[in-house]
């Protein structure tokens, strides 16, 4: 659940970001503390739009993000062959029925590359060669020591268990590089789902009490059946 930030909120965390007082920023952009400090507080409700512009270009945002249009700090417009996306994709990501926001979480997350990159090596099979590699040098020394004794020499007790160990030692690239892929994907979700349980729970009671009613509602309807 995606919490929307007031402007006096979006402003302060900019101040703060920059490391500024708001006696420095008031100098910059040629505005009194006592108007900024109503408009960092949302006290002021008629802030005004040659305000909220010079802000905007003081901090290089859209003025979209003051006025709560938009949660994003982006100003120029990406043209979306930038993004490398399909049609398909960006008519999904169009769809307002998807959480978006979450998508967002996935994305921003510190691991995020990596599983990209995960995949990529296992699509593109970048890996399969060097992993046919050590796998062929595995599988020789097997057949060295199994040709050794293959004269009727006396085989040493770990002769089985040895060999059973190398065949152990060969790697399938498939299941190897789809694993590592899905170990990635499990840390991101279970951060984004640490990040977000709070507000989860805080829903909680509501969406019982809206199970008991369906619940009680079901109910009402079978007895009548009956």
């Amino acid at each position: 659940m995606q919490i929307k930030m007031t402007m006096g909120e979006k402003l302060k965390d900019l101040r703060v970001e920059r490391g500024l007082t708001k006696k420095k920023l008031c100098q910059a952009i040629v505005i009194s503390e006592t108007v900024y400090n109503g408009v960092e507080n949302d006290a002021d409700h008629d802030t005004g739009y040659n305000r909220i512009i010079a802000l905007a270009r003081f901090y290089e945002v859209p003025t979209d993000h003051f006025l709560g249009y938009t949660e994003s700090r982006i100003t120029k417009n990406i043209e979306l062959k930038q993004l490398h996306l399909t049609d398909n994709a960006i008519e999904i990501l169009m769809n307002i029925k998807q959480n978006n926001h979450l998508l967002s979480q996935i994305i921003e997350h510190q691991n995020f590359m990596n599983l990209i990159n995960s995949i990529d090596v296992y699509i593109r099979q970048f890996a399969a060669p060097n992993i046919g590699t050590i796998n062929n040098m595995t599988k020789v020394v097997r057949y060295s020591i199994e040709n050794y004794y293959s004269d009727g020499k006396n085989k040493p007790e770990v002769y089985d268990s040895t060999l059973n160990y190398i065949n152990e030692t060969l790697v399938n690239d498939d299941d190897y590089l789809r694993f590592r892929i899905s170990e990635r994907f499990n840390q991101i979700l279970r951060d984004v789902y640490d990040a977000n349980k709070e507000n989860v729970r805080e829903d909680i009671p509501q969406r019982i009490s809206e199970n008991n009613e369906i619940t009680r509602h079901m109910t009402d309807i079978l007895a009548k059946v009956k």
